[in-house]
């Protein structure tokens, strides 16, 4: 850098060879003008002193004058080069002292700790140097070719800061001169991120561990780890009700919890023949023979296999417009079948869902069934043309529902700037992007590359790519404004996070296998708290935490922390057997308690958050559609593997297939033999079934971590008018004339057995009786199926208490 005054202007900041930034202040009065701008000379300079330049003669003298005054210098550097360098002179610019109180004035606003307006922090020294949407701020050596000063300075728009009182000369000056001296920044100078702060304090970022119980008469007799997880779950629960001011319900009768048990379990009703013997069994071995023999039962898989599809966004086709086919994603949903069916531990489900063909290479049809989930998101077609484009949504997609699904953190904003509340970066982020980078989407059929433009329907799975592309932080997450490179890594701020190999050690065709091991790392904090969460709400309708897929900072405080900590460690160290946490919440008394509650409880603790009383909850949208077939008889239970399509109108049936596609060549028919339960109806994204959307059927398009719940003029609609209710009422009918062809009575009883699983009351059986014979002008068959029908269309068909 060359640096002189002449003609009473001090001309500084420029590069000879190239000219970058010319500029010059005059002595007089401190104002400043570029002169010259990467090498080409500005024609309206309007100072005085330098009227000279406005013609070609001055220019060229003043050209002459900085080449003149540029070969005395390097005469200079020659002469210096052959003596021995002088000790580095401090720098006369400190950080501390100087350039730190200009940040925290002008700067912090917009740029300071937990604030990046444009990508930038000037918090910390390794934020600056990465600089901003714009590319670098600070080029140490080189305050010329430095952003932050172009922008203080005025010299490159917008002038920093926006809308505020500028720097003043003296100001830029230290700003210029510490860059110019390799802009030094102590470490211990970086302002602490508030969002590592709230980190380091938040609950679920914490080391797992089991929290002492609460205090109870009984303690004296065992100590707190040899007590049964049933009991702790109440003990905790009692603690909170007792601080309210509140207690727990007595037991529900032995026909609710019969009923509560065997559709949380199994998502059906229990059988005719096993409610009276039930009833009447006072043993308390009973109702534990029932939770194993319901563990047990198919159809036990398939109900929290639904569970587990919903948080992962399954679903036969990609949506958009043309919503192309996934044929065999049902090997997928068979698998999460299988897998709960057979209580695989939860780790173990884990891992083979995120690297099983990486980690069991030998079982690699069934691994390829489970790494076929981050096959299945949505396929945007429009990206057809542009297959890198294409390409970075799919990885978001997997980034998105890995992190949310399995971490319980939303690192999808990370894309294009630091998370606004966790300490989570956009290098954190394409760090996990870059993880499945190396592994490419292929058809499992022909062996193709996945996502090709004119295929209609995908048998797909995941295999190493040959070439893996590489992965760059983008700036905003435009693709084309790539920043440096980024390695596979795990977000930095969790235990053992970071980059998932060591320098030279880099495996793109190991990285899903490292990252599968660092989710089920025994220090991981997230993992068990976040499905030990999962499984309490899908009991009990509310998580500990009601966020599910968001235990950052910003997601809701949990209701009894040290419940799930206690429950998440127990069912780490158990060896993620799922059933036990089953086994524990269902011998609680707080889940056998009756669903009535005080009014004092209503009043003082509305939403039940406290659970003085068991939550009161209406079905899912499948399990309506299930309870139909199973109260009519015509459920079929035997497990499929190609998904069916139900009866469905024509015009639905045109909204259900491909546009402009024929229903008669499409490759799953329409049939009413297929009486499936609904977890093995096709599933499009671009069609609703109409039955399940009016009961709130979950979308598919992005994870569902919690279904609505709602009540609305539709559903009454959709089960008094709906053709396959009316389809339903009609064989229930059928069904009670033959097992029960002589008495009206004995019909009765039978009804009600079948649809609210519970014996007929007395005044029940009366009304019932009186309804049939009302209207002896119509015909009984006719009589009995609009009975069937307001049966279905009653509260206790649809609520469980």
């Amino acid at each position: 850098m060359l640096g002189f005054e002449a003609f009473g202007f001090e001309v500084f900041g420029f590069e000879v060879f190239g000219f970058e930034v010319l500029a010059g202040k005059s002595s007089h009065d401190g104002r400043r003008q570029v002169l010259f701008f990467r090498g080409a000379l500005m024609p309206d300079i309007a100072f005085p002193n330098l009227r000279l330049l406005r013609s070609p003669t001055g220019r060229r003298f003043w050209l002459a004058l900085l080449m003149i005054a540029w070969g005395v210098g390097q005469g200079l550097a020659d002469d210096q080069a052959d003596t021995p360098a002088a000790p580095a002179a401090p720098p006369a610019v400190d950080f501390v002292r100087d350039i730190k109180p200009i940040f925290v004035k002008h700067c912090y606003e917009c740029h300071g700790p937990g604030e990046e307006r444009g990508g930038l922090s000037l918090s910390q020294h390794a934020l600056a140097l990465a600089g901003g949407d714009s590319g670098p701020a600070l080029v140490p050596g080189s305050a010329a070719t430095s952003l932050l000063v172009a922008r203080v300075d005025a010299i490159q728009p917008p002038a920093m800061p926006l809308d505020r009182e500028p720097l003043s000369v003296a100001e830029i000056d230290l700003l210029r001169v510490w860059i110019d001296e390799g802009a030094v920044w102590p470490e211990t100078a970086d302002e602490a991120d508030p969002r590592h702060r709230a980190a380091a304090d938040h609950w679920a970022f914490r080391p797992l561990v089991k929290p002492p119980l609460p205090a109870a008469a009984t303690d004296s007799d065992a100590a707190a780890g040899e007590r049964l997880a049933s009991d702790v779950i109440d003990r905790f629960v009692t603690a909170g009700l007792e601080a309210a001011g509140l207690q727990m319900q007595p037991e529900a009768d032995r026909i609710e919890l019969l009923r509560r048990a065997t559709f949380d379990l199994t998502g059906l009703a229990p059988p005719p023949e096993a409610i009276l013997p039930f009833a009447a069994d006072p043993r308390p071995e009973a109702y534990e023979e029932l939770i194993e023999q319901l563990l047990a039962s198919p159809a036990y898989g398939e109900r929290w296999a639904r569970h587990w599809l919903d948080v992962v966004r399954y679903s036969d086709s990609g949506g958009y417009d043309t919503d192309i086919v996934y044929e065999q994603a049902w090997r997928y949903r068979q698998y999460c079948i299988r897998s709960f069916q057979e209580d695989k531990p939860f780790d173990r489900f884990l891992e083979e869902q995120v690297a099983g063909d990486e980690l069991w290479p030998e079982q690699a049809e069934a691994m390829a069934d489970a790494v076929a989930v981050w096959t299945l998101g949505q396929w945007p077609n429009a990206f057809d043309a542009f297959p890198d484009k294409l390409a970075y949504v799919r990885r978001n997609d997997q980034v998105v529902t890995l992190s949310e699904a399995m971490l319980g953190l939303s690192v999808g904003c990370a894309n294009c700037h630091h998370h606004k509340y966790d300490p989570v970066s956009q290098r954190d982020y394409f760090g996990l992007e870059a993880v499945f980078a190396g592994s490419e989407s292929f058809n499992r059929a022909t062996g193709n590359v996945a996502w090709v433009n004119g295929e209609k329907s995908h048998f797909r799975a995941l295999r190493h790519a040959a070439e893996p592309p590489a992965v760059h932080l983008l700036r905003r997450g435009e693709l084309n404004q790539p920043a440096g490179r980024v390695v596979p890594a795990a977000p930095a701020f969790l235990p053992q996070g970071g980059p998932l190999f060591l320098p030279g050690e880099e495996n793109p065709t190991q990285a899903r296998a490292r990252l599968a091991k660092w989710i089920t790392g025994p220090d991981h904090p997230l993992t068990a708290r976040v499905i030990t969460n999962r499984i309490w709400q899908w009991h009990f309708c509310r998580g500990i935490v009601a966020t599910p897929n968001d235990f950052g900072t910003q997601g809701a405080a949990p209701t009894h922390r040290e419940l799930l900590d206690w429950l998440a460690a127990d069912l780490r160290d158990r060896g993620y057997r799922l059933k036990d946490l089953h086994r524990a919440i269902m011998h609680s008394r707080t889940y056998r308690q009756s669903s009535r509650r005080e009014s004092a409880a209503v009043a003082s603790d509305p939403e039940n958050i406290l659970l003085a009383g068991f939550p009161r909850r209406r079905m899912e949208a499948e399990g309506v559609w299930d309870r139909l077939l199973e109260a009519s008889g015509r459920l079929d239970r035997r497990p499929v593997d190609e998904p069916f399509v139900p009866p469905l109108t024509d015009e639905e049936l045109q909204g259900l297939y491909d546009i402009g596609g024929n229903p008669r060549d499409n490759k799953w028919k329409a049939t009413e033999a297929q009486n499936r339960r609904a977890i093995y109806m096709l599933n499009r994204r671009s069609f609703r079934m109409p039955l399940l959307e009016a009961f709130d059927q979950p979308p598919n398009s992005v994870g569902c971590p919690v279904r609505q719940s709602t009540t609305v003029p539709g559903q009454a609609l959709a089960l008094l008018n709906g053709d396959f209710p009316v389809e339903q009422a009609t064989a229930l009918k059928d069904r009670l004339f033959r097992e029960e062809p002589e008495s009206v009575e004995n019909r009765l009883k039978r009804a009600w057995l079948l649809v609210f699983a519970r014996p007929i009351r007395a005044d029940e059986l009366t009304s019932a009786r009186e309804f049939l014979f009302s209207r002896p002008e119509k015909p009984t068959a006719d009589i009995w199926i609009e009975l069937c029908l307001a049966l279905f269309n009653a509260n206790e068909f649809v609520y469980l208490d």
